[in-house]
């Protein structure tokens, strides 16, 4: 259903109480799963050259449609507000293995590869199909983030989601992603590390505390049980990994709390010792179950849009469910309007970077 935008305009009104920007200060009590904030899906992701884009018309117009959007760098992303950003890694342990993608072969545009002959993890959508980024290498990434924060020390905590993409190629003659096992995930926590350090980074152990298990951690109440407050987690990230039941046995590593990982996991249930983050991608079909997950403690993220629907119909709906259901990072790939689909964006009431949740904070 398409929203008018004077039925945003009121509904910025209703919450308006609550609408203050958390940066560069709020109050001492909230802590970091009391805020609500924007971020962008696929962060990274250059848009596909119009050529390359043609070629996967002819053999899904469907998923050409739904490939079609791009975003800035990350620095752009963060000057305009936003504190969650989606990163997609893929394992390469030698080098190489994704620095000759085949579509930019078959359409003759132009490929930098820098940097994709070295060992470490890449950034990219798909491999062969979708594959430009901002940041070639997951490290590069995570270094144009810090170099932001580093500037701007003073922003709330910055989630930073990540997809470990595996699977077979979707291109004829294409490169299949590796699997991922303990060595792959140690390799991954490594590459965090190196970027971040302790002081800079907020891990489960943080949460968990001297609770049995995270879980706990994140339900217990008390000044030092749970979230850091919010004037403790400035200046700092915390990631999570965006994966289901398989992948995130593999991270876990047999570490039922996540205990000395850096990385945070979509859990597996309310009732796991793991629990704390949540993915959960339909504000609307989902939102009393987000609502639970935010009102109990845990930190959940959602999308307002998908594969461009949303903003070629100017479709606000779905994210004004994100913002009624408490969902902590609501995540876009419209942070400013594309001018030929419309005037769709998704920005806080009052423009903020950060406000106090309205299921959690009373105005």
């Amino acid at each position: 259903m398409r929203r008018p935008l004077i039925t945003l305009f009121f509904a910025c009104l209703a919450t308006s109480a609550i609408a203050r920007d958390l940066e560069p200060s709020a109050a001492s009590h909230l802590r970091m799963n009391d805020l609500q904030a924007i971020g962008t899906h696929n962060s990274y992701k250059v848009a596909i050259p119009p050529a390359e884009l043609a070629m996967i018309a002819t053999r899904s117009e469907q998923a050409a449609r739904a490939l079609d959007y791009g975003h800035l760098p990350l620095k752009d992303q963060l000057d305009l507000g936003m504190r969650q950003l989606e990163i997609d890694v893929l394992y390469d342990p030698d080098g190489g293995r994704y620095a000759r993608p085949r579509l930019p072969q078959l359409s003759g545009v132009a490929y930098d590869a820098t940097g994709m002959d070295k060992p470490g993890y890449k950034v990219l959508h798909m491999p062969d199909a979708d594959v430009r980024s901002q940041c070639a290498t997951f490290v590069l990434c995570l270094k144009q983030v810090k170099a932001w924060s580093d500037a701007h020390p003073k922003h709330v905590p910055i989630l930073i989601m990540m997809n470990a993409k595996d699977g077979k190629s979707t291109v004829d003659g294409g490169t299949n992603a590796l699997d991922y096992d303990a060595k792959a995930f140690d390799a991954l926590d490594g590459e965090i590390r190196s970027v971040f350090g302790p002081d800079r980074l907020i891990t489960p152990d943080d949460v968990r505390g001297n609770h049995k298990t995270l879980r706990d951690g994140v339900l217990a109440s008390g000044p030092k049980s749970g979230w850091p407050t919010l004037e403790a987690a400035r200046g700092k990230v915390f990631f999570a990994l965006d994966e289901g039941p398989a992948k995130v046995a593999v991270y876990m590593r047999d570490h039922t709390s996540l205990e000395g990982l850096p990385v945070f996991v979509n859990s597996l249930s309310e009732t796991a010792d793991h629990a704390a983050y949540f993915t959960m991608n339909d504000p609307a079909k989902q939102f009393a179950r987000i609502q639970a997950a935010v009102k109990a403690g845990f930190i959940v993220r959602t999308r307002a849009d998908d594969s461009t629907t949303e903003a070629r119909t100017n479709d606000l709906s779905r994210f004004e469910a994100a913002l009624k259901s408490g969902a902590h990072y609501i995540s876009t790939d419209y942070p400013t309007p594309r001018p030929e689909f419309g005037p769709y964006k998704v920005v806080l009431p009052d423009g903020a970077a950060a406000r106090a949740n309205p299921v959690r904070v009373k105005p």
